[in-house]
C-alpha cells in the first residue's frame, strides 16, 4: 500500500513539474512588445506602439514599410494560426498531421490554390509585388530575430515553421475566395435531389429562388427607397413567383452522376474547415449606414459586423497604419496584408457577402478511344495534366504521394480529390473566376488613401473575388453602396446545377461590367442596409445569385429599429448590433398558433407550452423559455418534413450543404404555399397528414426531447442552458490542451436570423453550439472619428497565457467594445510597449 501511495505521489510530482515546465516555457517565450532591432531591407524606421489591448499602431514613412510592419506583428501574435492557414491553402497539412489529412491536401492541390498563385504574382504591377514582398519579409524577419520564441504549438507538434513566400499569401487569398463561395455544393445537392426524387420534387427541395426582397437597389430608374429594404413581405412570395424566377436547365440531367463524389467532397470540405476551426459553411454579415440627417452628431454613422466562424484565435486581427499619407484603422485576416473593414481619416468601409454564383460545375465527356481527351463541340482536346506531390508522414518517415490533376477548358477535374473515385467515372470540372485573388493587393494599396466615393470605387473595381456588397461613408456626409467582383455571364442556363460541358451551350461568355453592377449613393431614405438581403429585383438584366439565399429578417429588423427614432446616436447603433429579436421564430410561432387554434388537440403538453408562447414577443435572450420551445420545434419539424422522405445520405447532405439557414429558408417557403402540402405527409403511415397535424406532432416531439434534456419542469427550459458559445483552439479537442486552451462554454442568445446571430448547425448535438456569428463589430461615428468602436471575439494574441489571448472575449460576449483612439499622444499614454525596427546603415 505504501508503495502505491509513493508511486501516486511521484506521478503527481512528475505531472506538476511537467506542467510547471510548460507554463514557464510559454511565459518566457511570450512577446514583450518592446525592443529595438536593426533590420535589412526596410526603407526607414518603423515604430510599433502597442496600446493597452496589444493592438499594434504602426508608423512608417514608406508604404512598403507599413506592409513589413504588418507582417512582423502578425507573426509575433499569430504565427501558428498563419502557418496552419497556409498549410490548408497549399496542401501541406499532411507534412505535420500525417495520412489523416491527405484528402484535405488533395482538395487544395486539385483546386490549385498554390498552383495558380505563381501566374497571379507574375501579373502584378511592380509596386504591388514590392508591397507583397515587404509583407512577407516582415513575417520572416520576425522568425529570424526570434528563433527560440515560436508558439508552443510548434513544440508540441515537433516542427519549426518554414519561411513564408509570396505564393503562400496568394494561395491563402485563393482559399479564402473559395471558402466564401458555396455554389458548387448547391449544384451537387440539386443534382442529387433530382436524381433521387425526380425533377419536380428535387427542385422543390433545392429551390432556385431568393426571397424577392427586401431589396437594396433597383435597376434602371431608382426611387427614393434605393438603398433600403423594400416593403414587400416575405409571406407575399408565391408559387407563381417561384416558377417565374426558376429557369429549368436545358441540359439533360446526367443519370450517371456520382452521388458518392458529392458525399465525399462534402466530407473533405468539412474536414478542411474543421482543421482550421471553421464549422460553418455560410458566411453572412451586416452593415448599415445612417446619414447626418438621421444622426445626433450630424455626420454619418457606419456600423459593420462580419458573421463568420468563431475561431480561437479569432479570425480577425486589429491594427492601425500611419505614414506616407495613410492613417487607417481596422481588421485584417492573419496572413493578409489588407484591412478588409475599417476607416481612415476620410472614409469608412465594410462589406457583406452577396451569395453571387461565381462557380459552375460541368460534366465532361471522355473520348471513348482515349480517356486522356475530352469532347468540346464535336472535337477532342487533351486534358492539361498537373503533377502535384503531397508529402506526408507515416510511421516517422516522410512519404510522397504523386497526384495527377486533370484540367479541362472549364477547370480542374474534382474526381481526383477522393482516392476511391476512379478515372472511369464521368469527369466533373469546377469552373471558378480565373485569377480569383487578382486586385486584392491593389485594393490594399488604394483603400488606405481613399478620400472620396470615386477613389473608393477605384479601390474595389479591380477586386475579382470575393464578390461583396460594399458599404461606404465619408466625412463630408456621403453614404453609399456598391457591389464588386467578377460575376459570370452565361450563354445559357443559370448555373443552378451541373451542366454538360461538351456542347458549349452553357459556357461563360464574360463578366458583368463593374459600372453595371448595382450601387446606391445618398438615398433619400437617409440610410443604407445590407444584411445578405436581395440587392435588386427582376428588372436587372443579369443573373447574380444561385441558391444561396438568406432569410430576410435581419434587414427588416434593422430597418424597423432605424425608423423607430428620428435621430440616432452611436449608443443606439450599439444596441442595434446587440439585438436578438427573432422574426423567424415569431413566424414559426404564428404557424403553431394556427395549428392549435382549432382546439382539436387535447394534449396537456401542447397546452403547457402554448402558455409560454402566447405572450412571447420573439426575444431570444438566454432566459427565454419560449424561444427554446420554438427552436426545438423547428428542429423536429425539419426532421418530420424531410428525414422520412429522403434517403439518409441525401438528408445529411441537405443539412450539411446549406446548414440550417438554407434549411429554414426552404421550410418557410413550404409552410406558406399549399403547393408543397405533400411534404408534410408521413409516407410511413396510411393516413395523409396535413400541415397542421405535422406541426402539432413536431411540437409534441419537441416537448419529449426537451423533457429528456432538462427534465419536466418547463421553467428550466432556458435558451442559454441549451445554446452556448465555445471557442475552441485547433488543438483544443486533445487532452490536456482542451482543459486550458479553450474559452467557454458560455450561455448565448440569438438564433440563425437575429441581427446579433447565434447560429448553430448540428441539430443532433445538445447543447447547441453557437459556432458562427458576429466575429467582429465596428462602429464609426464621423462626428467622433478619432474614437471608433471595435471588438473581436477573443483577443489579439494567439499565444496561450498571454493576457491578450482572451481579454476581448468578455467585452464581445456582453456586446461591449474597445474604444480605439487613432491619436498618437493618447495611444502612447496607455502603451504597453514600443518596438523600433531600424534599417541597417
Amino acid at each position: 500500500m505504501k508503495i502505491i501511495k509513493r508511486l501516486i505521489i511521484y506521478l503527481l510530482l512528475f505531472v506538476a513539474v511537467l506542467f510547471a515546465g510548460i507554463y514557464l516555457y510559454v511565459k518566457f517565450t511570450l512577446p514583450d512588445y518592446s525592443g529595438t532591432y536593426n533590420i535589412n531591407g526596410i526603407n526607414g524606421k518603423i515604430e510599433i506602439i502597442r496600446d493597452q489591448s496589444a493592438i499594434p499602431h504602426i508608423y512608417a514613412d514608406h508604404q512598403d514599410d507599413l506592409a513589413f510592419g504588418m507582417g512582423y506583428v502578425m507573426a509575433e501574435d499569430r504565427l501558428w494560426q498563419m502557418d496552419l492557414f497556409r498549410r490548408v491553402a497549399t496542401g501541406k497539412l499532411s507534412e505535420v498531421f500525417g495520412e489523416k489529412t491527405l484528402a484535405a491536401d488533395r482538395f487544395a492541390k486539385v483546386l490549385g490554390f498554390e498552383r495558380n498563385s505563381f501566374a497571379l504574382f507574375d501579373s502584378l504591377q511592380l509596386n504591388e509585388k514590392s508591397y507583397l514582398l515587404a509583407f512577407v519579409d516582415g513575417i520572416n524577419q520576425y522568425m529570424e530575430t526570434h528563433p527560440n520564441d515560436v508558439p508552443i504549438e510548434f513544440r508540441v507538434l515537433q516542427y519549426q515553421p518554414e519561411k513564408f513566400t509570396v505564393y503562400d499569401i496568394i494561395a491563402l487569398s485563393h482559399f479564402q475566395s473559395y471558402a466564401s463561395n458555396h455554389n458548387w455544393k448547391y449544384e451537387l445537392l440539386r443534382a442529387a435531389a433530382i436524381k433521387e426524387l425526380g425533377e419536380e420534387k428535387g427542385r422543390q427541395l433545392v429551390p432556385a429562388i431568393t426571397f424577392f426582397g427586401p431589396y437594396m437597389a433597383q435597376s434602371g430608374e431608382h426611387d427614393e427607397r434605393e438603398g433600403t429594404p423594400s416593403v414587400r413581405s416575405f409571406s407575399q412570395v408565391s408559387q407563381e413567383d417561384i416558377r417565374n424566377k426558376q429557369t429549368i436547365s436545358k441540359a439533360q440531367f446526367n443519370s450517371n452522376a456520382n452521388t458518392q463524389l458529392f458525399a465525399a467532397m462534402l466530407v473533405v470540405d468539412a474536414q478542411i474547415k474543421s482543421i482550421i476551426g471553421i464549422q460553418a459553411n455560410q458566411v453572412h454579415s451586416n452593415f448599415w449606414i445612417v446619414s447626418g440627417k438621421k444622426s445626433h452628431s450630424g455626420k454619418p454613422i457606419f456600423a459593420n459586423d462580419y458573421h463568420m466562424p468563431f475561431l480561437l484565435p479569432s479570425l480577425w486581427y486589429e491594427l492601425h497604419l500611419v505614414g506616407n499619407g495613410i492613417d487607417a484603422m481596422g481588421i485584417t485576416l492573419p496572413g493578409s496584408p489588407t484591412i478588409v473593414a475599417g476607416h481612415n481619416q476620410n472614409i469608412a468601409w465594410g462589406a457583406t457577402t452577396t451569395g453571387a454564383d461565381t462557380q459552375d460545375l460541368f460534366w465532361e465527356k471522355l473520348n471513348p478511344d482515349n480517356p486522356a481527351e475530352y469532347e468540346c463541340n464535336g472535337k477532342y482536346y487533351s486534358f492539361i495534366v498537373h503533377k502535384e506531390t503531397i508529402k506526408y508522414t507515416s510511421d516517422g518517415k516522410i512519404m510522397d504521394e504523386v497526384l495527377k490533376v486533370r484540367e479541362s477548358r472549364h477547370g480542374p477535374i474534382v474526381n481526383e480529390i477522393v482516392e476511391s473515385i476512379t478515372g472511369n467515372d464521368a469527369p466533373l470540372a469546377i469552373q471558378s473566376v480565373k485569377n480569383a485573388a487578382k486586385g486584392q493587393v491593389s485594393f490594399s494599396m488604394k483603400i488606405y488613401r481613399a478620400s472620396n466615393w470615386q477613389e473608393f470605387k477605384e479601390a474595389i473595381a479591380e477586386v475579382r473575388t470575393p464578390v461583396w456588397n460594399w458599404g461606404y461613408a465619408d466625412k463630408n456626409g456621403n453614404i453609399a453602396y456598391k457591389l464588386n467582383g467578377k460575376i459570370p455571364i452565361r450563354k445559357n442556363g443559370n448555373g443552378l446545377e451541373p451542366h454538360e460541358g461538351w456542347s458549349g451551350e452553357f459556357d461563360w461568355t464574360g463578366y458583368i461590367p463593374f459600372n453595371e453592377l448595382p450601387e446606391s449613393y445618398n438615398p433619400n431614405s437617409g440610410y443604407i442596409i445590407s444584411a445578405n438581403n436581395e440587392i435588386l429585383d427582376e428588372r436587372y438584366p443579369y443573373t447574380i445569385f444561385g441558391s444561396t439565399f438568406q432569410l430576410p429578417y435581419r434587414a427588416m429588423r434593422i430597418e424597423s429599429l432605424l425608423q423607430a427614432k428620428e435621430k440616432l446616436s452611436q449608443e443606439d447603433i450599439r444596441s442595434i448590433q446587440a439585438d436578438t429579436h427573432s422574426q423567424f421564430a415569431v413566424v414559426l410561432k404564428e404557424y403553431i398558433d394556427k395549428a392549435l387554434e382549432s382546439n382539436q388537440y387535447n394534449d396537456d403538453r401542447l397546452s403547457e407550452m402554448n402558455q409560454y408562447l402566447l405572450a412571447w414577443n420573439g426575444a431570444t435572450d438566454v432566459n427565454s423559455v419560449a424561444n427554446t420551445i420554438v427552436q426545438e420545434f423547428f428542429i423536429q419539424l425539419t426532421n418530420k418534413v424531410y428525414a422520412n422522405k429522403l434517403s439518409e445520405p441525401l438528408f445529411k447532405q441537405f443539412l450539411k450543404a446549406g446548414k440550417l439557414n438554407y434549411v429554414a429558408s426552404v421550410l418557410l417557403l413550404m409552410l406558406q404555399d399549399p403547393t408543397f402540402s405533400h411534404w408534410f405527409d408521413d409516407p410511413a403511415t396510411e393516413v395523409i397528414e396535413n400541415k397542421q397535424q405535422t406541426i402539432a406532432a413536431s411540437l409534441i416531439a419537441a416537448h419529449e426531447t426537451l423533457s429528456g434534456y432538462f427534465g419536466s419542469d418547463i421553467k428550466k427550459w432556458k435558451w442559454g442552458k441549451i445554446h452556448k458559445t465555445h471557442f475552441k483552439h485547433q488543438m483544443g479537442k486533445v487532452v490536456p490542451f482542451k482543459w486550458f486552451w479553450n474559452i467557454g462554454p458560455d450561455e448565448y442568445g440569438g438564433d440563425i436570423s437575429t441581427i446579433n446571430p447565434g447560429t448553430y448547425h448540428d441539430i443532433d448535438q445538445k447543447p447547441y453550439a453557437s459556432a458562427h456569428g458576429s466575429s467582429m463589430r465596428h462602429i464609426v461615428d464621423f462626428g467622433h472619428l478619432k474614437n471608433a468602436d471595435l471588438v473581436i471575439t477573443t483577443g489579439q494574441s494567439g499565444r496561450w497565457l498571454s493576457p491578450f489571448y482572451d481579454d476581448q472575449a468578455k467585452l464581445w460576449h456582453k456586446q461591449n467594445y474597445l474604444n480605439i483612439s487613432t491619436d498618437k499622444s493618447k495611444i502612447e499614454s496607455k502603451s504597453i510597449g514600443t518596438t523600433i525596427l531600424s534599417p541597417v546603415d
